[in-house]
């Protein structure tokens, strides 16, 4: 018995090694997939940190430009309108009205009222619609036109 023991070892000690040198290759294997997809990974980390420091350095951009409006604006409230702007709000606060109106309710030429009227809209003080056929519609007072207005005591 001892020579069939012997070789009934021998057996299953090679059965056991090729097993073994399979599985190994297979953990061998495996193991190369997770080094790419880490190499993979560890890159994609890389360009996301690089994506937030842009990203960071133009929120910082932003939120400087923000405080220069918040800063300009708060002085544009404080300070006064020239004399013909504050007519032109003044005479919105009582009714619509159309430019060429204006222009001659206040004694100035057409351009000048177009220019003080594209100034007022350009800063939020007024607006006015436009029809799909191009019509003009009059001109109103917005919000911030009425908050300048009783600011500065042009209305009660």
């Amino acid at each position: 018995m001892g020579l069939l023991d012997g070789i009934e070892k021998l057996i299953n000690e090679h059965g056991s090694a090729t097993i073994l040198k399979e599985r190994i290759a297979l953990a061998n294997d495996q193991y190369a997939i997770l080094e790419k997809k880490f190499e993979a990974s560890a890159l994609r980390v890389t360009e996301l940190e690089s994506e937030n420091k842009a990203l960071r350095h133009s929120l910082e951009k932003a939120n400087v430009e923000i405080e220069n409006f918040r800063k300009a604006t708060e002085k544009a409230r404080g300070a006064r309108l020239d004399e013909v702007k504050e007519k032109i709000l003044v005479l919105l606060a009582g009714r619509e009205a159309y430019e060429q109106n204006i222009a001659r309710e206040l004694g100035v030429g057409n351009q000048v009222a177009a220019f003080h009227l594209e100034e007022l809209e350009n800063s939020g003080f007024i607006g006015r619609s436009l029809s799909m056929t191009g019509e003009e519609f009059p001109w109103y007072l917005l919000q911030e036109g009425r908050r300048y207005l009783v600011t500065h005591g042009l209305i009660a």
